[in-house]
């Protein structure tokens, strides 16, 4: 089979990454030149982000006609399905709008509720991650995995919420960086780039992707408390019920400990 037409299953990663490509052609289009409205929760939307949602519902409609999706602009619909599509059309819309480079197109499935696939494109940086369920994470088509370090030393970062002074003490002996984006700070985790991150009560469509990639790549995802993160019950619920943090194995208690609430 050519490796054109490598699938998982019968998801084709290949179709799911040309998706993700055309909609980062549309949000360049728009990039440097749209106006942001407020939604009713106050979070940031834009013509951009309707658009590239309501396309990628039609590719994934048109394919897979029997697969449920989740958006965060056009909402859910057959969540019991054993595949569903979580949609961030643009994560990071606030620096999207700032034009700021760091913003993603986010595309996750889950099956039985589990990451099953993710791909994210940052297009100002020309890097696509992306992981299906049978081989490693990667940055373009070259292979990632998490950090290897074993201590954090001052030159080490993280990534952190742009509220993180708001609602966390930190004793974090690196330096923390907020790149606008929780689906870039999964990406950044995935490729060792950061030492890990700190997401506060992000939603379904913010994680599926990342969470998929980090899997691949070797990541430990967390609660805040320790407890585990029950994806299948996003399903539901969408929101976080706590913060997460995502480091790689042998950094996931270090990271913990650094993190309080104020």
């Amino acid at each position: 089979m050519p490796e054109s037409e490598r699938t998982v299953s019968e998801i084709a990663i290949d179709a799911v990454r040309e998706w993700v490509a055309e909609a980062g052609i549309l949000a360049m289009s728009y990039f440097n030149n749209v106006q942001a409205q407020r939604k009713a929760d106050l979070s940031l939307v834009t013509q951009a982000d309707l658009e590239i949602e309501h396309m990628l519902r039609e590719r994934i409609t048109a394919r897979y006609p029997d697969h449920g999706i989740i958006g965060e602009e056009h909402g859910s619909g057959d969540t019991d399905r054993e595949y569903v599509w979580c949609l961030d059309p643009i994560d990071g819309t606030g620096a999207f709008v700032a034009g700021l480079p760091t913003w993603c197109v986010s595309v996750g499935l889950l099956r039985h509720g589990q990451p099953y696939l993710g791909v994210i494109l940052l297009p100002i940086l020309g890097d696509c991650y992306w992981a299906d369920a049978t081989g490693p994470a990667f940055r373009n088509e070259l292979p990632i995995t998490v950090s290897q370090v074993t201590s954090i030393d001052p030159n080490d970062w993280m990534s952190v919420s742009s509220y993180v002074h708001h609602q966390f003490r930190l004793c974090f002996p690196g330096k923390t960086r907020v790149l606008s984006s929780v689906a870039a700070d999964c990406c950044y985790v995935a490729r060792g780039s950061s030492v890990g991150a700190l997401i506060g009560r992000a939603n379904l469509w913010d994680l599926a992707a990342g969470f998929a990639i980090l899997r691949a790549a070797g990541a430990v995802v967390t609660g805040l408390s320790g407890a585990p993160v029950d994806v299948p019950a996003l399903l539901v619920q969408q929101r976080l019920p706590e913060p997460i943090v995502m480091a790689p194995p042998q950094l996931i208690d270090k990271l913990l400990e650094c993190i309080a609430y104020v």
